[in-house]
């Protein structure tokens, strides 16, 4: 599978990705709606604010094959045509009489909840803010995410008949020992809410504050004010989120200051250069080691320049300080992008001495199960701060390990299903619909919004047209078709070596290499100018090079090409 379609594997939610750009290229929208709600929880949402960890996985994307499917716009398109009420997705299991508390209404609770109410079981979400949708509304700026979108996919999700409970701060009005005791299983989804404040000589001065912090009192309390001239610490999503943010509150000068190099940088594709285009500045390779004041406010920012060391855990290589090499930015505000961690200090009593470690996380790491049987953790709170792909994938994983301990060893399991095969000279006339000419259609840009008209709630991105969408779907290979060579039929021809289009799609081979096992891992080919039977006895259909046009299949003369269409699934037994 992995190999396969590499785009749905690399998916932590498991999305069938090829699935819904095959809806979306045929001007299915609803089914291609469908299909990303009932895989990764949010569509509209991570349409737009997805980390896209499936486009680095596309094939369309490796060497010589050109850029990847715009998968992430593709599944916006997929929510922008579908002019849909509320999906309510249909249970999987009759009611089991279970009930479920979890604690908090972020992508990750939503999506343990979802799933859990799917399964059979009775929730209730604890949320001690106002409303729900956690980071989605708290942290990502609404001109990156429309509310209306958060607001309308966090009601599909409520509405199947979960019961939401908000401004219930769990630790303070209710006890983490109370919900253990009073449901069948509990479910932490509290995200991570504790700064990362780093240890700077005034880090206490007015005018210091950390990203999460600020992006709260924007996107919830209606905060409008901020500094003139602007210093961010970090390089990832939440410093371009409050750099870009900054600018809309009327700073004349932000710049986004990172210690590694700009290739270090996590943000998603194209936003660096967004922020750069609203007026924006980078400064790369530096280091704040002190916030200077003036009359007990900030006023300056001293760093020092940094060159890459040797590689760290992540592979990525640790900033080293150059000696000599001190500058100052003045500022009057500074923004602490630098992380932020799970905050367990809701979790009291003995409770805490059974789930915290001395480091204050989880002392159960990033597993789901914790030292308590009743007690699971899902998305950031196990993980760290992730993304929201990943989020909903563990979530969905906590969900299941709960389902399996209400249900007391009731098995789970992940299978790639592999459907009947169809040929289409002879029986129902299908075909994949590609052809070769669609391998070379170029990567559609998203439009965007002209930057005089970008505001504090306008969102950038626009979206695609219609026609747009439909052409860029239709860059996808399919890649959950498999095309297969039926060696009994084959008659060795030829015709399908004459009108392939990519030279190693299909091979004349002499054997295939197997594991121990039996599967197939690769194959031995044909010396050249060898043509004995004995040694040239069978063609193949390279699946990684196979981009699924169906002309070998229309021109073999014996119908020795079949088509499956592989999926993977997840199965109650």
């Amino acid at each position: 599978m992995r190999e396969n379609i590499p785009c749905q594997a690399a998916c932590p939610a498991g999305t069938d990705i090829p699935g819904y750009l095959e809806a979306v290229y045929h001007g299915r929208f609803q089914e291609a709606y469908e299909i990303n709600l009932r895989d990764n929880v949010f569509p509209a949402v991570l349409g737009r604010v997805c980390s896209r960890p499936c486009e680095a996985a596309c094939r369309h994307g490796w060497v010589g094959n050109g850029d990847p499917v715009a998968i992430c716009f593709s599944k916006r398109s997929a929510a922008d045509f579908y002019h849909q009420r509320p999906t309510l997705l249909p249970r999987l299991l009759s009611d089991s009489g279970r009930r479920v508390a979890v604690v908090g209404s972020g992508v990750a609770g939503l999506s343990a909840a979802r799933e859990l109410w799917r399964c059979g079981h009775a929730v209730t979400v604890f949320e001690k803010h106002s409303s729900p949708g956690g980071m989605l509304n708290q942290g990502i700026p609404a001109f990156r995410l429309p509310r209306d979108l958060i607001e309308f996919e966090v009601g599909q999700v409520v509405g199947l008949g979960i019961e939401l409970r908000c401004n219930v701060a769990i630790g303070t009005d209710v006890g983490l020992d109370y919900l253990a005791g009073d449901f069948d299983a509990v479910v932490m989804a509290a995200g991570t809410l504790r700064p990362n404040i780093l240890d700077l000589p005034g880090r206490g001065l007015r005018g210091v504050e950390h990203g999460l912090d600020f992006l709260l009192q924007v996107n919830e309390f209606g905060r409008r004010d901020v500094g003139r001239r602007v210093l961010v610490i970090g390089g990832g999503y939440t410093a371009m989120d409050c750099a870009r943010t900054a600018l809309r509150l009327g700073a004349t000068g932000v710049s986004v200051c990172y210690r590694r190099q700009r290739a270090d940088m996590v943000v998603l594709p194209g936003e660096l250069q967004e922020f750069l285009e609203e007026g924006g500045a980078l400064r790369n390779e530096c280091a704040p080691v002190e916030l200077k004041e003036v009359a007990g406010k900030l006023a300056a920012v001293r760093f020092v320049r940094t060159r890459p060391g040797v590689p760290g855990r992540d592979g990525r290589r640790i900033p080293v300080p150059i000696a000599g090499s001190e500058f100052e930015i003045e500022a009057d505000a500074v923004i602490l992008a630098t992380g932020q961690f799970p905050d367990c200090g809701w979790i009291a009593g003995s409770l805490a001495g059974q789930l915290v470690g001395a480091d204050r996380w989880l002392s159960s790491g990033s597993s789901q199960q914790t030292a308590h049987p009743r007690i699971f953790a899902a998305g950031d709170f196990a993980l760290g701060a992730t993304t929201l792909i990943q989020a909903i994938g563990h979530a969905k994983e906590c969900a299941l390990h709960v389902h399996q301990f209400l249900s007391r060893g009731v098995r789970v399991r992940r299978v790639a299903s592999v459907g009947s095969s169809f040929q289409s000279k002879t029986t129902s006339g299908r075909t994949t619909g590609r052809t070769a000419e669609m391998n070379v259609i170029p990567i559609h840009p998203m439009p965007t919004l002209p930057i005089d008209r970008r505001g504090l709630s306008d969102e950038v991105e626009v979206g695609y047209e219609e026609p747009q969408a439909l052409m860029e779907a239709s860059r996808c290979y399919l890649c959950h078709y498999k095309f297969e060579i039926v060696d009994a039929k084959c008659v060795l021809c030829d015709e399908c070596l004459k009108v392939k289009p990519v030279p190693d799609c299909i091979v004349e081979i002499a054997a295939l290499v197997r594991d121990d096992e039996g599967r197939v891992t690769g194959y031995q080919r044909v010396e050249e100018g060898r043509t004995d039977s004995l040694y040239y006895n069978r063609l193949w259909i390279d699946q990684s090079q196979c981009v699924r046009c169906g002309q070998c299949e229309a021109v073999c003369p014996v119908n020795a090409i079949s088509i499956q269409k592989v999926s993977l699934e997840t199965q109650l037994a």
